[in-house]
């Protein structure tokens, strides 16, 4: 049972629109771009179709791979002083050896359109539901398009990050959700709370890290990670395997359009808001 992303991104991007109808200003969005990554080029691109197409305004600050620190987050301060501009993306990773943590927290906190910003983080955490980062927002967003009620139900988030764990964890709690966070290098000795999750959130970013037999029958998995195996992208959970009925999200068309989307209507929000 597939959770399309592509669709709930769509509906997601009508309230963009509709978030700035009646109002005369042009939400404008943001992007740095550093280095030659592919991947990141191929994203970048596409929250730049998807900005145009909603009729916002879009700035990209693309410098090379051997930018410095300080040429970085120069280029972040002339969108943070740009007053076309509401929302600001750093495209993620950066290329080795920067400071990705002092280049985030440059980002005027009045336009963090990701939400990873350290004090929009600690909002959230401290109970500003609202001010939750763009792709745990995403994730949950599949989560409910399920049409599963959530609230009291048992989830799991398997992740890489310390950060990002105890965002999912305060982002469930939110829904009423009993969470379980596991390290991604520990999920082997958390079969058990895998398997019987009723919603399981991945975000490791190893292909087929886990086979789709290990989920229980009607779970709601929320497939977060993405890479390359023989030249195709795949994400966390196998395609094939098991005839088991799960809600999946499928990579790509889950949660990497959705995550768009919804960076999009917060910038929609960041705008009216001044």
């Amino acid at each position: 049972m597939v959770i399309s992303g592509t669709q709930l991104a769509e509906k997601i991007l009508d309230e963009a629109n509709g978030i700035v109808s009646g109002f005369s200003v042009r939400p404008g969005f943001g992007v740095v771009l550093v280095g030659d990554n592919p991947a990141s080029r191929i994203y970048v691109g596409i929250k730049e179709r998807r900005a145009s197409e909603l009729g916002f305004a879009f700035r990209k600050e693309t410098l090379p791979g051997t930018a410095t620190e300080e040429e970085i987050i120069h280029a972040v301060e002339s969108l943070n002083v740009d007053a076309t501009i509401h929302g600001i993306l750093v495209q993620l990773p950066l290329p080795d050896g920067l400071d990705t943590d002092r280049i985030i927290a440059s980002i005027d906190p009045d336009k963090d359109a990701d939400g990873f910003h350290p004090e929009t983080v600690q909002s959230f955490l401290s109970g500003n539901r609202v001010a939750i980062p763009v792709f745990p927002e995403a994730i949950m967003e599949l989560a409910k398009s399920s049409g599963i009620g959530l609230s009291g139900k048992k989830g799991v988030a398997v992740v890489n990050s310390e950060l990002f764990g105890s965002i999912m964890k305060k982002a469930f709690e939110y829904e009423g959700i009993i969470p379980t966070v596991i390290s991604s290098a520990e999920a082997g000795s958390f079969l058990n709370e895998i398997s019987t999750a009723d919603i399981v959130v991945t975000a490791v970013g190893r292909p087929e890290f886990f086979a789709r037999s290990i989920f229980k029958s009607g779970a709601i998995v929320i497939d977060g990670g993405i890479s390359e195996k023989g030249g195709k992208v795949c994400g966390d959970v196998s395609s094939e395997g098991s005839d088991r009925e799960i809600f999946l999200t499928p990579v790509p068309g889950g949660v990497g359009p959705v995550t768009v989307a919804c960076l999009l209507r917060r910038t929609a929000l960041l705008a009216v808001e001044k």
